[in-house]
């Protein structure tokens, strides 16, 4: 997604709504399928799920019109505290 990081706000808030209202869409038909949190990064935005497959995710990706080029399952996560010293 070239330039989306320079992205203006509104249209970052526009796109997660989309998103939330498919999510909300794929819920109500009994769809395993939640987004933790997403990131923008350079010309990339990088979305956390919880999600019984991949293929949900897909689906996600196809209804609400944003591409999804890679799908990775987390293993595990890494907790890190660097507050206390």
């Amino acid at each position: 997604m070239p330039g989306i990081s320079g992205a203006p706000a509104n249209d970052l808030d526009a796109a997660g709504k989309n998103s939330e209202s498919v999510l909300t869409a794929m819920r109500s038909e009994g769809k395993n399928i939640n987004q933790v949190e997403s990131y923008v990064a350079g010309d990339c935005i990088f979305c956390v799920y919880q999600s019984s497959s991949k293929d949900l995710i897909m689906e996600h990706s196809e209804r609400s019109g944003v591409p999804a080029t890679e799908i990775t399952e987390i293993s595990s996560v890494i907790n890190h505290d660097t507050s206390e010293m």
